[in-house]
């Protein structure tokens, strides 16, 4: 016999409607096929819980024929009935493989993805804090040079701290106390320049509740064309000049 119909025995066996014969053949195949065993011991699960209303999945109709003529034997021409019987029990029993079999492939996709979004987080992490540590090092830096920022009428507990890599003509930026800006709002950080008369924007940045931001500066002038640094409330995405001279930090490069 081939392996669809011993599987077919199986369910009868499932049941506990197989006939001698055909279960001793079973448990002979059974003995050496894997299989086979796997799929004896899924439909005796089936059987278990196929009273707990699970839906059937409609088969093939390859596997509908499989089964009436599997269960379709000399001495059972005359039992209309037990046919049929054996025949819905098995298509159910068919329906709630198939089902386990759609939900374990479901799940193991979602795994996958979760496992996809969890390496592309460590990645970023681990993009995160090499330029954490790289930021730091400058920090420690001895050519590295400091100006204070002080808060001003409209924010006066605010301040900021910036740290000079002249060399590297960039700085970075810690600001303190600020107020959160509204969504149609960014603040925007100025350098006044000591050989240019208008202002050189140097970034727009947010600020939540916690009142703690931080911005990058890259391609600074050099230290000595660096006046002061100022920062004003600006419409959102910044602008190419100050609207206006309100500042909420300030302080110069001398200090």
């Amino acid at each position: 016999m081939t392996h669809e119909e011993f599987e077919s025995i199986a369910v009868l066996d499932a049941l506990g409607i197989a006939k001698g014969g055909e279960l001793n053949a079973l448990r002979l195949h059974l003995a050496a096929c894997m299989p086979c065993r796997r799929v004896r011991a899924e439909y005796s699960d089936a059987a278990t819980l196929l009273a707990r209303g699970l839906d059937p999945v409609e088969p093939p109709r390859h596997v509908r024929a499989q089964v009436i003529a599997a269960v379709s034997g000399e001495e059972r021409r005359n039992t209309a009935w037990w046919l049929a019987t054996a025949a819905s029990l098995f298509l159910a029993l068919w329906g709630w493989r198939e089902l386990g079999l759609r939900n374990a492939q479901t799940r193991e996709a979602s795994q996958r993805a979760e496992i996809e979004l969890l390496q592309m987080e460590k990645t970023r992490l681990e993009q995160h804090n090499d330029k954490l540590s790289s930021e730091i090092a400058a920090l420690a830096s001895a050519g590295t040079r400091t100006i204070a920022l002080s808060g001003q009428e409209l924010a006066p507990k605010a301040s900021a701290r910036v740290f000079l890599e002249p060399e590297r003509r960039r700085a970075l930026v810690f600001f303190h106390d600020l107020p959160a800006n509204p969504g149609d709002k960014s603040y925007q950080l100025w350098i006044i320049r000591a050989d240019q008369p208008k202002p050189m924007s140097a970034g727009v940045f947010d600020v939540t509740s916690t009142g703690k931001a931080s911005i990058a500066i890259e391609n600074l002038p050099v230290a000595t064309e660096i006046k002061a640094l100022a920062v004003t409330l600006e419409p959102k995405g910044g602008v190419e000049q100050p609207t206006n001279l309100h500042f909420y930090v300030a302080g110069s490069a001398d200090m």
